[in-house]
């Protein structure tokens, strides 16, 4: 569980250590920066390339909070697809196509690494401001039209990194996840959350300013042993990009 900020790593370190684990991969996210303005609200997904889950909305600067990149950014709304419920978490999913690492995955080298940039408001006055941010990977065998009824059961691996946020809203910052793919992996489910770990509101406003940016996914092949350099590399403060 990640209790310090996190930052930018260098570019420099990165190309060291992607040379020291094999060649590191693009992004496989689909608008991991939510640049496409879409409906990122409903059920669980069941195709490649699309975030869905709990209410959630895309939008551009506010709350004195600037998107991490690009214009727009994720905004938290609800715990639930229809709104405000008992329930503590804000989730939203993608499924991650890998079939074209299946040779690296069954031979035991698909490692992979998760990324997301988190930052919220803060009002002084009131102490009910939410702190918490969450990033998960999950392994699946089969199709990914089945994923929504393997969520919560029937997963090969699964690795979850949380995040406590400062009040500082001039800063972004990351929560990193990594995990060796088990060998019978098809596709791969990334999930980042807000959760309600100050008040649990039931009516009303769940989430009063809590956003996410800049989410990445990479499969790095390579020695699994390697991959462990990463989240101490990525240790600091992440500071937001300015838009031009």
């Amino acid at each position: 569980m990640i209790t310090s900020k996190l930052s930018v790593l260098s570019a420099s370190a990165i190309v060291a250590i992607g040379a020291a684990a094999g060649t590191a991969q693009a992004d496989l996210m689909v608008n991991g920066g939510f640049e496409t303005l879409v409906t990122t609200t409903g059920t669980l997904p069941d195709g490649y390339g699309f975030w869905r889950g709990d209410m959630t909305s895309i939008v551009q600067a506010e709350n004195d909070i600037t998107p991490w990149e690009g214009v727009q950014m994720l905004r938290f709304v609800h715990t639930h697809r229809t709104g405000p419920t008992a329930a503590i978490g804000s989730e939203l999913w993608q499924i991650i196509d890998v079939s074209s690492f299946e040779s690296v995955i069954r031979s035991g080298r698909g490692s992979i690494s998760a990324s997301a940039f988190f930052n919220r408001v803060d009002h002084p006055l009131n102490n009910h401001i939410d702190t918490m941010f969450s990033i998960g990977v999950y392994a699946y065998a089969g199709d990914s039209s089945s994923f929504p009824s393997q969520w919560g059961r029937s997963e090969l691996g699964s690795r979850q990194t949380s995040l406590f946020s400062d009040s500082d809203m001039e800063s972004w910052e990351q929560a990193m996840v990594d995990m060796l793919l088990p060998t019978a992996t098809d596709f791969v489910a990334i999930r980042i959350s807000a959760t309600e770990n100050v008040f649990n509101d039931i009516t009303g406003t769940e989430f009063q300013g809590h956003y996410a940016d800049g989410v990445e996914f990479r499969i790095i092949p390579g020695p699994s042993s390697l991959l462990c350099l990463l989240p101490v590399a990525l240790l600091g403060i992440g500071r937001r990009r300015r838009v031009a």
